[in-house]
């Protein structure tokens, strides 16, 4: 079993994270040969990513898109796979059996304790992927979005705060509802 603290003593090949993963009991996200144990996520910050799921799931059910919750590894650039919340992803995205290599939409629940990674880190990581076109890191403290859409080679950014509020995701031709995402909430 692989624990937080065998997770820090050394670098890890790719290969390697993949066996320990397969015996790990917690997740853990890969950086540049460092594991990072992935903590369990709160009640509330499942049910805003379950509400997020079911949405997105609805709208791209019918379209080649498919949408995973945060069991799936996202692979990125120079040696680095991450687990986010939910990822969207071309049915045609198999180069990977192991992890999405072609997302066009993240979504990130942040906590106090992963702020600055969603935030900082895998904003930066995420936005440098050429098929995303929307990042949304979302708060499980209060009804609060943060969007950032790819607009030809530039992010733009917006934040939501009103339940009525719809946040469009004009290239996917989708959109979601903040009522929706945290419903059952606030």
């Amino acid at each position: 079993m692989l624990t937080e603290t065998l997770a820090e003593e050394r670098l890890y090949s790719v290969e390697e994270y993949f066996e320990l993963e397969k015996t790990s009991e917690i997740r853990h996200e890969f950086v540049n040969g460092k594991l990072f144990a992935m903590p369990g996520e709160s009640k509330k910050a499942n049910e805003i990513a379950g509400n997020i799921y079911v949405s997105l799931r609805n709208s791209f059910k019918k379209r080649a898109l498919k949408v995973y919750n945060h069991d799936v590894r996202l692979m990125l650039e120079n040696n680095r796979y991450r687990y986010p919340d939910i990822a969207v992803a071309p049915t045609i995205d198999d180069e990977d059996s192991h992890a999405i290599t072609q997302p066009v939409l993240i979504v990130e629940v942040f906590s106090d304790n992963s702020v600055k990674t969603d935030t900082v880190d895998k904003l930066r990581e995420y936005s440098i992927l050429p098929t995303l076109q929307y990042y949304l890191i979302v708060s499980q403290e209060e009804p609060f979005v943060e969007v950032y859409a790819k607009n030809a080679d530039k992010w733009e950014f917006r934040y939501y705060t009103d339940l009525k509020e719809n946040i469009e995701l004009t290239t996917l031709e989708a959109s979601l509802l903040m009522g929706d995402i945290f419903e059952g909430i606030f």
